[in-house]
């Protein structure tokens, strides 16, 4: 029977009052009703306001719709902290105002801009997370449920990093994605009563993220090379920014380097797949600390300030004594260097009158013992002290040791004379040769003095030089005034006249991290420790960053680790001339 001889049918029966037609027609009506409710039921009414309510229903639709009204109430509350999250993310949510927990909580999705309900994707797993109650209500409780976003674009199943591309606006940072929650509860009577509640959420790219974080670290290094190239910073593209002023690549600098762009990349990786500002944990707040203190302690230990060698104060001159039998006018001492002390260094030597009065300086810059103090008065009492100078400044003074000088006055002690012909020239890896004349008759040593230009005090690099003479160990493109005294019978020559060589510069390499000593001629173990413990522990938060999008706790013992490795390094700068 076709659709024209149906209708009709149906006309001829009205028109005839058949008895049958009012039943017939009535049964029409009524399969029509229960199908319409029937429908209802299952998908429910979309809520805007997050919590119960049926207010329009959409038929044929995949994405849930409410259900009848008189159900327990209840909300949908997205945490912050997953306001925003890739494909395959999960999504933490709490439902609140709740009088018992659901049987069953089901989770879709759907693209605010998408005009077809049937679009909505199912999750494929939410999770129970926890349960309380509301506080001021016992009756009322609260749940924390998460749900993986699935892929809401069928294209996004196998190119990921285009999820939501189309949907993308300008008012939005994000796309927005609408989140369908189906609770399965019991009504006062025990009666099954789905609730619906729809929040909304962020579609984050991982891939744009990761490219965004990367492209900023990659301008921030770009400023820092340029500004390096400007200031002309030895080095290459990388090496620029960990060079110390002196063309050596510094493993401090290189760790903090590592780290700063690891976390700060991750840091701008995690608030672009968040969307939230991150509390970034205790341990890895840690970590930076050490890496930071590593740093500072390591530009402290070098002695930034360009003073040349990088040792700290010698320690107290020992056996000061007085050599020989004091003459009328002169008195003879002589004395040990400081135990542990490292060479080169200078003495200086005081006196006063015995018990009296304040002490007063009769030589400085003296090269060694024996020394001779002349022009004293004769048949006087006197004391003596004696202490050393380095690079790192005054030693203690010695022990004060008495002298009484003899009642007939000789002639006083005459020193050799003034070094001349100094000439000075700079040769690779910091090091300067000089040159001078040899006096004669031959004294009984040199000493040779240097300071960077216009610093004090001069450090002693040599007391028994000849010429010519090589000074090693000197920072690399760095001027510096030389001078050369002799010293006879215990008493130092007129200086000679100062001259300045500057060193030549000093290109950085990668070997300066795991090298050390005069000229990096040693591979330095504690530094090889620090590399490969800081780049393993570095890997690992890079790989658990793009894994699960958040800042990882480091462990304690990746913490105690790395801090070891630093402090062995540190440990190892001390105790030894390394750069």
């Amino acid at each position: 029977m076709g659709e024209n001889d149906m209708n009709g049918f149906v006309l001829r029966l009205i028109i005839c009052r058949n008895r049958y037609a009012l039943p017939l027609i009535s049964a029409l009506f009524l399969i029509a009703a229960q199908s319409n409710q029937s429908a209802a039921a299952d998908t429910g009414t979309v809520a805007d306001t997050g919590t119960v309510a049926d207010t329009r229903t959409v038929a044929d639709s995949h994405c849930p719709v409410s259900v009848a009204t008189g159900t327990s109430n209840g909300s949908l509350r997205v945490a912050s902290t997953t306001k925003w999250q890739p494909v395959s993310g999960e999504i933490r949510f709490t439902l609140t105002e709740l009088a018992s927990q659901p049987q069953n909580v089901s989770v879709w999705f759907n693209w605010q801009d998408a005009h077809d309900q049937r679009t909505c994707v199912q999750s494929t797993r939410v999770q129970f997370i926890s349960k309380s109650s509301v506080v001021g209500d016992s009756t009322k409780i609260e749940i924390v449920y998460s749900a993986r976003l699935p892929p809401l674009d069928g294209d996004a199943r196998n190119a990921p990093w285009i999820e939501g591309l189309r949907h993308w606006t300008f008012r939005n940072i994000v796309p927005l994605a609408d989140m369908y929650v189906r609770a399965d509860l019991k009504d006062d009577k025990g009666a099954d009563a789905p609730v619906l509640m729809v929040g909304s959420v962020g579609v984050s790219t991982p891939w744009l993220a990761f490219v965004f974080a990367i492209g900023f670290v990659a301008v921030v290094w770009g400023f820092l090379l340029s500004w390096a190239a400007a200031r002309n910073v030895p080095g290459g593209k990388v090496l620029r920014v960990i060079s110390t002023p002196h063309g050596v690549a510094s493993l401090s600098q290189f760790q903090i380097m590592i780290w700063s762009t690891v976390i700060g990349a991750g840091i701008i990786y995690v608030m672009l797949i968040s969307g939230n500002l991150i509390d970034i944990p205790g341990t890895t707040l840690g970590l930076l600390g050490v890496t930071g203190f590593t740093l500072v302690g390591s530009k402290l230990h070098a002695n930034s300030d360009g003073t040349p060698q990088r040792v700290s104060p010698p320690g107290l001159v020992a056996n000061l004594t007085v050599t020989g039998a004091p003459t009328g006018n002169t008195v003879v001492l002589g004395w040990s260097p400081p135990a542990g002390a490292e060479p080169p260094f200078s003495y200086t030597v005081q006196m006063r009158l015995s018990g009296a009065g304040p002490w007063s300086t009769v030589a400085t810059d003296i090269g060694a013992p024996p020394y001779a103090v002349t022009g004293l008065t004769a048949a006087t009492s006197y004391d003596f002290q004696v202490f050393a100078v380095n690079a790192g400044g005054a030693g203690p003074a010695s022990l004060t040791v008495p002298a009484i000088t003899l009642a007939t006055a000789s002639p006083g002690a005459v020193g050799p004379g003034q070094v001349t012909g100094l000439t000075a020239s700079a040769n690779p890896k910091g090091a300067v040769s000089l040159q001078w004349a040899a006096l004669s008759p031959a004294p009984s040593a040199y000493v040779v003095q240097y300071r960077p230009v216009g610093s004090l005090p001069w450090a002693t690099y040599s007391n028994t030089a000849n010429t010519p003479q090589l000074v090693l160990g000197l920072d690399a493109g760095t001027a510096f005034e030389f001078l050369v005294f002799a010293i006879a019978g215990g008493v130092a020559g007129t200086p000679s006249t100062v001259v300045v060589a500057t060193t030549a510069s000093r290109t950085p390499q990668w070997s300066d991290l795991v090298m050390s000593g005069d000229g990096n001629v040693e591979i330095d173990l504690s530094r090889v420790q620090m590399l490969l413990f800081t780049s393993i522990a570095a890997a690992f938060t890079g790989m658990t960053l793009v894994n699960t999008g958040e800042i990882p706790d480091i462990p304690i013992g990746i913490l105690g680790l790395v801090g070891l490795s630093n402090g062995v390094y540190l440990a190892s700068k001390t105790m030894g001339r390394s750069r």
